[in-house]
């Protein structure tokens, strides 16, 4: 065995680029790639429930940020159901604890201790279903993506927004939300090996926000308006879902109820065009679709 696949072999996570040089094959069916955004990331949660109800096998999922936390929750054999109650239970207090430091304002060790609370798994080989998880190394700008590991440490750096959240420290990289080199993971999730890409972008209508109070504000939106620029991943996504969110304020978690239903009615009113392309993509293989 050479030193390289030794060493590629001991790290929990890859670049995008060594992901794609290990070739995946095309093995998995129905992608499904969700996206950070913070308190809307729960409508994904919505997209889900009207997935399992038209019959839609997903069977692999990449996240981003709140989008990876629901990924990491779905493929850990959680029912929608349980993992909607979740959504609508979490707060703030749950996601960060008030340690400012050199390197952010406050740090995301309770993300890890949320994780492990919820999903009862603590390594990625434990899911039922593949997943990626993708972070930014603050250092270089590269994605990188996690695979396997530990599954609370890829999604706290997933999710932790560089200047809010301390960078995350793992093997002499600076890893940050993976919204800053890919918010809407889809790049990740055909490097999975996904036939169909179901993209949830939550940032397709623009938000206006009231003017900022504090600095935590501040830094939120200058992370939001840079993440939704962000739009490579649209050519290469088969459906893009995109739920109208702005009547919500995008850090109220108490709203949760109500943005779960816009996720649903937004995959509700694609689901002729979700099946056609799964149908049309699988047509000689009618059995993995209803």
């Amino acid at each position: 065995m050479s030193r390289k696949t030794k060493s590629m072999k001991s790290k929990d996570f890859q670049t995008l680029s060594e992901l794609r040089k290990g070739g995946a094959e095309s093995r998995y069916k129905v992608g499904l790639a969700l996206c950070g955004g913070v308190a809307y990331g729960v409508a994904q949660i919505g997209v889900l429930k009207a997935l399992e109800d038209a019959g839609i096998q997903v069977d692999c999922v990449a996240g981003t940020s709140a989008g990876a936390i629901i990924a990491a929750a779905y493929a850990s054999g959680l029912t929608v159901s349980q993992i909607e109650q979740i959504g609508i239970n979490t707060t703030w207090g749950e996601l960060f604890s008030f340690r400012p430091s050199r390197k952010g304002l406050v740090s995301s060790g309770p993300i890890e201790e949320y994780i492990r609370k919820y999903l009862k798994v603590s390594n990625f080989d434990d899911l039922k279903k593949p997943l990626a998880v993708v972070a930014t190394d603050i250092c270089s700008g590269e994605e990188v993506v996690f695979t396997r590991g530990a599954l609370d440490k890829a999604v706290r750096a997933s999710c932790s927004i560089p200047g809010i959240y301390s960078p995350v420290e793992m093997e002499g990289r600076q890893l940050v939300d993976g919204g800053m080199a890919e918010n809407v993971p889809v790049r990740a999730l055909k490097s999975l090996g996904a036939d169909v890409v179901i993209a949830v972008n939550l940032f397709g209508h623009h938000q206006v926000f009231p003017p900022a109070s504090n600095v935590f504000q501040i830094l939120m939106r200058v992370w939001y308006f840079f993440v939704r620029e962000e739009a490579g991943w649209r050519e290469q996504s088969d459906i893009i879902l995109e739920p109208d969110l702005r009547l919500f304020d995008l850090f109220d978690f108490s709203a949760g109820k109500d943005i779960i239903a816009l996720g649903e009615k937004e995959a509700k009113r694609q689901m002729p065009k979700i099946k056609q392309v799964i149908q049309r993509r699988f047509f000689f293989r009618p059995e993995i679709y209803r």
